[in-house]
């Protein structure tokens, strides 16, 4: 770490695909420490905190002289000699180095973007996080405000909120306004560990959320951990007797407090209670001092004696005496936080880590969120957010972000319709394109016209992020702009969202409220708003220019080249707009040009993930590569975003490309979306399977019947879409699989899925004629021992206050070393560079679009049924129009011999529909009849009415067509007569 400090450390040095982070090895030296904890962090193991090096300390077996005959005595007095050592060994034993200062070298060390990356992740594994830090370099006193501010956390607070709903609360942490419970040590040498105490409070002992003395790899040799004042949070959970029924903030002041005046005199300001570990009977006079100077002031205190054994009576009501000596660890806990509970109702302050910052500032501590490229960014994300507060939240789109709004929904659709040209009317296929054509032409010209010149939002966004400042400036732009977008859209969705909820009840009983809750909806959906929909504004604005403006100026330039630049930096970027469902297609292939300028054209790997709404995709991308997708429970991530990873230098040989394209994707099934849904779900399954070299397909449980049916439609397109090379493979994870023993027990249901899916596979290939395909591993390769792989639960007992389970993060490490073993094997043509995959996007959506008709269905059977059900059809109607051609003949010779002079529409309806009611018996027998008849009764009503129409159409034309022969023949009769 020596080279990185101080805070030269970002997260591009340990962001990368490692050859450690896929062999799961132990680190060999002392060097290499800091990295292992990194890799671990990434995926979310929390038994980073236990890292032991192979050389670090005495690992192998300590030898003994062998003196057999030497007589043994229990009682005899050990440490009389104590110079002369028992265990020869000892004496050259090298002390380790102790986790906590692995930890605390690296936050050193780490800028503030990698520190805030590196809190959240360590949050998630529900570790107390650095609060106050002496600098171990110079006297100055660091608080951490802005590392804290990623960290949000969901809880349930008790009671019912005013409306009567339940208090559900999803916050970032740094904004909550909390009681704060302080515990601090006076004096040294106690029996009993602060730490451990706080651990049985918030964790019931479950989780050590504080390191003590008693976790592996502790030493008394801890260097960093002097003077820093942790914190964590205790967040009340739903079911459980919760501890505490409000979120509470916890501190812990590491060392003796009479060393550490400065954070001593922080937390007295701060708290709303302190915690004292200490001695009754300590004569140290500064130690008194301390306890003397904390019982004089007015907030309440609780006395943990060491050297006492049980409560002490006389306890006023705000300043508390406990013994601990020789306590029970359970009656003790329920003592305390009795107590904790009981004091901080009498207590009425509560602060926020912000207000907390300001009292640190007075105090002269400095605040990382002072320093100068964070307070610009800050300022300049400010501007911004007073643009956006003087305009009512749900019209911000509409007025500010034009281009993404109907213009160009509008424009997706006449887009489709180019591919489908339906709508042909009376004129010509080459007519109808014309005119789609200058009707896009006319949509982009109005979007050229709505963007320019640029609304005040726009134009200041774009000049910040054109700015030829560092990278880093731009993130930590970003970065507060979302804090602040959040800010300002957060309590008026949560408002909207329960309106939504309670409507939701009033439409299972009166459906005339469904208007309603689509305004809802609508409503929600316009006043979302985060920095995407501003990149994907500066998309539309780069699409206008280019069909609607003959000039390139350096603006149509520039606009590719800021999202490369976050792209290559890190940042997921949009790949298929989510709210369209529509891949912008010149934008993107902009981005991959510049991205491909400015990193040259290199190999890529591309992994993409599949699974129904909430299975936990994000959650799993985040953990395989320590990513930040959008996570949360519900319709999260939209469309398809994709993030950019780096393969570390020594293993790019080895692994045959320098990128892996991680693309995350909005989940199948989605309710909200069902009208549009099926089709939509193929669409997207295609689209993310076809560009991926390797697709997690994400199953949430252990089986897989939803996704079997889409896999199915995504075999029979590919067939279909002949003309885009493409040769995936896929891998399923099961998430949420419990048992130890599933694989075993799942085997039968792997081998009955592999069954139906070759079955599918070998129909949709005849149905196809390709004669080469024969089973589904031909189309998708896919192999049902190595490639299904069952997750442990996500959580180490219940949120949230659970850390993640060690077990998913073995089987992320497991899953990792997978993807990568098959990336090394994937033959080095398939591996696509930048420019190719490019192509391969457009290529793909192309094809998509114009495929319409295979998505429409739910699965092959499906497919056939209607194929063959379209034959029959056709053999119906031909058979009704042969009886008509016949029933015409007939009465065209009795016209022209003069046998009907008048006809009634009676006459020709009797014969027709004794024809038609002949037919619509077969129809009925055929969907009563068919093996597929389950799968047909849904088109019956379809087919039933298209047959009625043609027989209602052949009806007025044959009565048009006598009509008009006996009109003739009685106009040559009266010239005849003439």
């Amino acid at each position: 770490l020596e080279h990185h400090y101080p805070k030269r450390l970002g997260r591009a040095d340990f962001h990368l695909i490692c050859k450690n982070s896929v062999y799961n090895t132990q680190p060999s030296s002392e060097q290499e420490l800091p990295f292992y904890f990194l890799q671990k962090l990434l995926v979310l193991d929390y038994e980073l905190r236990y890292l032991v090096s192979k050389d670090g300390g005495n690992t192998e077996d300590p030898v003994y002289p062998s003196q057999e005959s030497e007589a043994f005595d229990p009682y005899e007095e050990i440490f009389e000699d104590s110079d002369n050592a028992i265990n020869p060994s000892a004496t050259n034993q090298r002390c380790r180095i102790h986790p906590m200062d692995i930890q605390m070298a690296i936050y050193h060390c780490a800028d503030d973007l990698a520190r805030q990356y590196i809190l959240a992740k360590l949050s998630t594994c529900q570790f107390a996080l650095p609060l106050v830090v002496p600098n171990p370099c110079s006297s100055q006193i660091e608080f951490s405000l802005w590392s804290l501010s990623q960290i949000r956390r969901s809880w349930q607070q008790a009671g019912k909120s005013a409306n009567g709903k339940n208090n559900y609360k999803n916050m970032q942490m740094c904004r909550v306004s909390t009681s704060i419970v302080s515990f601090i040590r006076v004096g040294n040498g106690f029996s009993a560990s602060k730490s451990q105490i706080m651990n049985s409070l918030l964790s019931k002992r479950k989780h050590d959320v504080f390191f003590h003395r008693h976790c592996s790899g502790s030493s008394k040799d801890c260097l960093l951990m002097e003077g820093v004042v942790e914190i964590c949070w205790f967040c009340p959970g739903s079911k459980d007797k919760n501890t505490f029924d409000k979120c509470v903030t916890f501190t812990n002041l590491h060392g003796d407090a009479k060393e550490h005046e400065k954070q001593l005199t922080f937390l007295q300001e701060v708290s709303s209670l302190i915690v004292v570990l200490m001695s009754a009977s300590d004569s140290n006079k500064e130690n008194r001092k301390i306890v003397h100077n904390l019982c004089q002031s007015s907030k309440p205190l609780i006395c943990l004696l060491d050297d006492k054994e049980k409560t002490m009576t006389s306890n006023s009501s705000q300043k508390v005496r406990i013994g601990i000596k020789n306590r029970n660890e359970a009656e003790l806990t329920e003592e305390l936080t009795c107590t904790i509970r009981r004091l901080l109702e009498l207590s009425n302050t509560a602060l926020s880590l912000e207000d907390c910052a300001h009292i640190a500032r007075k105090q002269g501590f400095l605040i990382d969120e002072d320093q100068r490229d964070c307070k610009e960014a800050k300022e300049k994300a400010q501007t911004l957010n007073a643009l956006l507060g003087e305009m009512e939240l749900s019209k911000i789109k509409e007025n500010l972000l034009p281009l993404q709004g109907k213009l160009w929904h509008l424009w997706c659709k006449k887009d489709k319709e180019l591919y489908y040209l339906r709508e042909k009317g009376n004129r010509s296929i080459e007519q109808h394109k014309s005119e789609i054509e200058t009707d896009k032409q006319r949509i982009r010209h109005e979007q050229f016209r709505k963007a320019f010149p640029l609304n005040a939002l726009m134009r200041s966004f774009l000049e910040i992020l054109q700015d030829h400042s560092e990278t880093h400036n731009k993130l930590y732009f970003l970065q507060w702009l979302s804090v602040f977008l959040d800010t300002l859209t957060i309590q008026h969705l949560e408002k909207l969202r329960e309106e939504q909820s309670s409507l939701w009840s009033l439409v299972q009983t009166e459906k005339h409220w469904q208007n309603e809750l689509e305004a809802i909806s609508k409503n929600i959906s316009d006043s979302t708003l985060g920095t995407e929909h501003l990149l994907r504004e500066v998309g539309q604005i780069y699409e206008a220019l280019e069909e609607a403006c003959s000039t390139r100026d350096d603006l149509f330039l520039s606009l590719p080249q800021i999202a490369a630049d976050l792209m290559i930096s890190g940042v997921p970027i949009e790949l298929m707009d989510g709210d369209t469902s529509y891949v912008p297609l010149k934008w993107v292939a902009a981005v991959f040009d510049r991205v491909c300028e400015k990193l040259g054209d290199k190999r890529l790997f591309v992994l993409s993930i599949l699974g129904l709404q909430s299975s936990g995709k994000s959650t799993l991308l985040n953990a395989l590569f320590g990513l930040q997708f959008t996570v949360s429970a519900g319709r999260c991530t939209r469309g398809a975003y994709m993030q950019l990873l780096k393969v570390e230098e020594s293993f790019k040989e080895e692994l045959g490309f320098e990128f892996v394209l991680v693309v995350d994707t909005e989940g199948l099934r989605a309710p909200e979306l069902s009208t549009k849904s099926q089709n939509w779900d193929n669409e997207l399954a295609t689209f993310v399977i076809g560009l991926g070299n390797l697709t997690l397909i994400n199953i949430f449980g252990e089986n897989p019947a939803e996704l079997q049916d889409i896999l199915q439609i995504v075999v029979q397109a590919f067939l279909r879409m002949k003309q885009v090379k493409i040769s995936p493979s896929c891998l399923f994870v099961h998430q949420n699989v419990g048992e130890v023993t599933a694989k075993d027990q799942t085997m039968e249901g792997r081998r009955r899925l592999e069954q139906r899916l070759d079955e599918m596979a070998a129909t949709a290939a005849e149905q196809e004629q390709c004669s080469d395909v024969t089973c589904f591993s031909d189309v998708i390769k896919f192999d049902i021992s190595t490639h299904v792989y069952y997750f442990a639960h996500l959580w180490d007992g219940n949120p949230p206050m659970a850390p993640p389970n060690p077990h998913y993060s073995h089987n992320v490490q497991e899953l990792k070393s997978r993807i990568l073993g098959t990336a090394k094997k994937e033959s080095r043509g398939s591996i696509m560079k930048i420019s190719e995959a490019k192509f391969r996007v457009q290529d793909l959506w192309r094809a998509l679009v114009s495929e319409n008709f295979i998505f429409s269905f739910r699965n092959t059977q499906e497919v056939m049924a209607m194929s063959k059900l379209e034959t029959m059809y056709n053999h119906w109607t031909w058979e009704l129009r042969s009886h008509v051609l016949d029933l015409q003949e007939k009465l065209t010779n009795q016209i022209q011999n003069g046998k009907i002079q008048t006809l009634r529409t009676s006459e020709v309806e009797a014969p027709v529909t004794e024809k038609y009611d002949a037919i619509k018996q077969d129809l009925d027998k055929y969907f009563n009849e068919d093996p597929d008849n389950e799968t047909l009764v849904q088109w019956k009503a379809r087919f039933e009415n298209k047959l009625r129409v043609v027989k209602e159409a052949l009806i007025s034309e044959i009565k048009r067509k006598a009509d008009e022969l006996i009109h003739l023949k009685k106009s040559h009769f009266k010239l005849e007569e003439k």
